[in-house]
């Protein structure tokens, strides 16, 4: 059983992880400061170093804590009972929703790994959960392909591939400062490219119906 003061420090910890994803949202890493975060948690920077060694760390288990809650939230919508289109369906939304809200912390996790600013060990959970998100999706697709719903692929593949569509969707939102209106209109869009398969009209298994 969890004890009280460990209760109260997973709180505290919370709390400090909030404040520093909502400056995270408005700039970058690189720009937000300890004492920027500590003030926006209401903590003395002494405090907020009693929970955290240093502001990577706090972006790594930032980072930890919404992708944990991804994984959580896709076993609940997408469990083995479901039909596979309707597993796949949420999974777009919970995918789509998950980087509309957190997409803006991935850009600085790609510039700390290329310039090897991120310490290994603390990448490394990260990586761990980003796999399991991706062997997550994977089994949506492998029991659609089982059940001959979905195109017969490399299951790890379609994952990855759906995982970028959603992306690079959500990042030209950001590019385009686009409103949280787009929602559902980007989230019909993507639903409608994947159930379909293709882009051009006329064009059935892979052939042109006009060639």
């Amino acid at each position: 059983m969890i004890s009280r003061r460990e209760r109260e420090k997973d709180f505290k910890k919370q709390l400090i992880v909030e404040a520093a994803n909502r400056l995270f949202s408005k700039r970058s890493f690189e720009a937000v400061t300890v004492e920027d975060i500590a003030r926006a948690a209401e903590f003395g920077k002494g405090t907020l170093y009693q929970y955290f060694g240093s502001k990577e760390e706090i972006f790594s288990y930032a980072l930890e804590t919404v992708l944990n809650r991804l994984c959580a939230s896709i076993e609940k919508e997408c469990p083995a009972d479901l039909t596979p289109r309707a597993a796949l369906n949420n999974l777009i939304t919970l995918n789509y929703r998950f980087y509309k809200k957190y997409g803006h912390l991935f850009p600085s996790l790609l510039r700390m790994k290329l310039d090897g600013s991120l310490n290994i060990g603390l990448y490394t959970e990260i990586e761990t959960l980003i796999k399991r998100r991706t062997s997550l999706t994977a089994q949506v697709f492998e029991r659609g392909i089982r059940d001959k719903v979905f195109i017969a692929a490399d299951s790890y593949k379609l994952a990855r591939l759906l995982n970028k569509l959603v992306i690079g969707l959500i990042f030209e939102g950001f590019e385009m400062k686009a409103t949280d209106g787009n929602v559902e209109k980007d989230l019909e869009l993507i639903k409608l490219i994947v159930s379909n398969g293709i882009i051009l009209k006329g064009e059935t298994n892979g052939r042109n119906a006009n060639s």
